[in-house]
C-alpha cells in the first residue's frame, strides 16, 4: 500500500512504500537539494522534467566551493524522470563547481581508503542532464556499490563524470561532452565497470588512473583529443594501475586540438589524434577494440617518463614505477593512424597503428589487424 503526503514547508510530495522507504517527488521550480535533505537511507528522490538552478551548498570535500546538489548519506537514489520530449536539466546558475556531488562531509581521499566511516554506500544517479559546472558534472568520492547511468554531462569545465577513491560501481549508458580534462574518468578506484557510454568533444574521452580491476567495454570515443587513456601517475594516494581491461570499444577520429585548461594537468601532454594510450600501467588487457582514423597514433604502450617528457633525475624521483609492464594488446582492429602527427608527439616513430617504446617487461601483441607498427616485430603473446 502506498501512502502519499505533502511535506508542507517544501511543497514536496512524499510517497511511502511498503518496506518503509519513500519516494520524494520534485517538480520544476522546487529544490532538488531540499528533497535530498529530507531523504533518509533507502529513499528515492524523483525529479520531474525541467531546468533546475539550485541555490548551492558547500561542497562536501571542499567547503570553499559550491555544489548544486550534495548527497552525503548512504543509499540515496537520485532519479531524473526524463521523457523523450523533456529532459531533467541541472544547470550551473553561476559560481558553482560541481553539479551532483556524492561524498561524506569532510571525507578525505587518503583517509577514506582505510576509514569506512568516511565512505558512502549504495548511491545512484540516473536520468540527469548536468550542464556547465566549473569543475565536475557528477562527482563521487569514497563511494561503494554505486551506479551512474543514463545521464548526460555537457561543458563541465574539467570532468563530466568523476568517481575517485571508489569501490565497486558502474558507469553505463551515459553521454559526456565538452570537458577540458576527461569526459568519463575513473581514478584511484577498483572493481568498476564503464560500459555503453559515449564520450565526444573532450580532451580525454575516458581515463583509468591508478586503478585496479576496471573494465571499460562497449563504449564509443570520438571527436576527443585522445580516446581512451590508462595511466599510472605520481603523487597520488594509490600508487599503481594494474589488472584493468579495455575491450570491445569503438575508438575513432579522436583528433580534437588539446584544450586542457591548466598547463600543469597531465592531460595536457596527450597528443591530439591519439586512440588508446597505456602509459606506466601494468597488466592492462586491451582487446577486441576498433581503433580507426587517428592523425597521430592508434594504440601505444609507453613509459611514463617518455610520455610526459621527464628527465632522468625527475624520473628516478617518482613515487611510482614508470614502466608499463605485462600489458596484452590482442585482437584489435587498428587502421589509418599517423597521417598528420601532433608536433608534441615525444617520439615521431609512434605515428603508427601499434606503438611501443621498448621499455618495461612482459608486454605483448597478438592477432591484431593493423598495417604499421613500431618497434617491429612487436613481441608476441604466448
Amino acid at each position: 500500500m502506498r501512502v502519499a503526503m505533502l511535506l508542507p514547508a517544501l511543497g514536496l510530495v512524499i510517497v511511502a512504500l511498503p518496506a518503509g522507504a519513500k519516494t520524494i517527488k520534485v517538480k520544476a521550480g522546487q529544490s532538488i537539494q531540499d528533497a535530498v535533505n529530507a531523504a533518509n537511507s533507502g529513499d528515492t528522490v524523483q525529479v520531474a522534467p525541467g531546468t533546475y538552478h539550485e541555490a548551492g551548498t558547500p561542497c562536501p570535500t571542499d567547503a570553499s566551493h559550491m555544489c548544486a546538489v550534495v548527497v552525503n548519506k548512504d543509499n540515496i537514489k537520485l532519479v531524473g524522470k526524463a521523457t523523450k520530449k523533456a529532459a531533467v536539466i541541472l544547470e550551473n546558475p553561476g559560481g558553482q563547481d560541481q553539479g551532483i556531488a556524492i561524498a561524506k562531509t569532510g571525507a578525505d581521499g587518503a583517509a577514506c581508503l582505510t576509514d569506512t566511516s568516511q565512505r558512502i554506500t549504495k548511491a545512484s544517479v540516473s536520468g540527469f542532464t548536468v550542464n556547465g559546472f566549473g569543475g565536475e558534472g557528477i562527482y563521487l568520492l569514497c563511494v561503494d556499490n554505486w551506479t551512474v547511468q543514463k545521464n548526460s554531462t555537457n561543458n563541465d569545465a574539467e570532468y563530466g563524470i568523476f568517481p575517485s577513491h571508489c569501490g565497486k560501481g558502474r558507469v553505463t549508458n551515459n553521454v559526456a561532452t565538452g570537458a577540458n580534462d576527461t569526459g568519463i574518468y575513473i581514478g584511484q578506484s577498483h572493481d568498476v565497470r564503464v560500459d555503453h557510454n559515449l564520450a565526444t568533444g573532450n580532451v580525454s574521452g575516458y581515463e583509468i588512473e591508478n586503478c585496479t580491476a576496471v573494465r571499460m567495454d562497449h563504449n564509443e570515443a570520438t571527436g576527443n583529443t585522445g580516446g581512451i587513456l590508462s595511466f599510472t601517475l605520481p603523487n597520488l594516494d594509490v600508487k599503481s594501475n594494474h589488472d584493468n581491461r579495455i575491450d570491445h570499444n569503438n575508438v575513432h577520429g579522436n583528433n580534437k586540438a588539446n584544450t586542457c585548461g591548466d598547463p600543469s594537468d597531465d592531460v595536457c601532454n596527450v597528443p591530439s589524434g591519439s586512440g588508446i594510450l597505456i602509459v606506466g600501467a601494468d597488466k592492462n588487457d586491451v582487446d577486441h577494440n576498433t581503433v580507426t582514423s587517428h592523425n597521430t597514433l592508434g594504440i601505444a604502450v609507453a613509459n611514463l617518463c617518455l610520455g610526459f617528457g621527464l628527465s632522468g633525475p625527475e624520473c628516478a624521483a617518482l613515487d611510482v614505477d614508470p614502466n608499463a609492464d605485462g600489458n596484452m594488446i590482442v585482437k584489435n582492429t587498428v587502421s589509418d593512424s599517423g597521417a598528420a602527427p601532433d608536433p608534441s608527439l615525444p617520439a615521431p616513430e609512434f605515428a603508427v597503428d601499434l606503438a611501443w617504446d621498448t621499455t618495461g617487461t612482459g608486454n605483448c601483441w597478438k592477432d591484431n589487424t593493423h598495417t604499421t607498427e613500431f618497434v617491429g616485430p612487436l613481441p608476441t603473446c604466448p
